[in-house]
């Protein structure tokens, strides 16, 4: 069984592939190169999430406090019905 990639000649039952121009593969770059390029984007991650972790607490209390009352005007209702005839 042949794939795409394999010719038969009479010289080598199985021909290698024709050479490509080489693509780094993560295999061939150092562990310690993959981690210093990604630390840096976890770093900024985490720090963006507890930014608006605490920009949405803020709002949050904020809204609560338009809600809560103190800032709405006091509103008089009679206590005692009105007198029917």
């Amino acid at each position: 069984m042949l794939f795409s990639s394999q010719t038969v000649s009479k010289s080598q039952p199985f021909d290698t592939p024709p050479s490509r121009p080489s693509i780094p593969v993560v295999e061939d770059i150092p562990a310690k190169v993959l981690l210093s390029f990604v630390t840096m984007p976890v770093i900024v991650g985490l720090w963006g999430v507890q930014a608006v972790g605490g920009l949405v607490r803020n709002l949050g209390e904020a809204s609560e406090e338009v809600f809560r009352g103190e800032r709405l005007p006091v509103l008089n209702f009679p206590l005692t019905p009105p007198e029917s005839d």
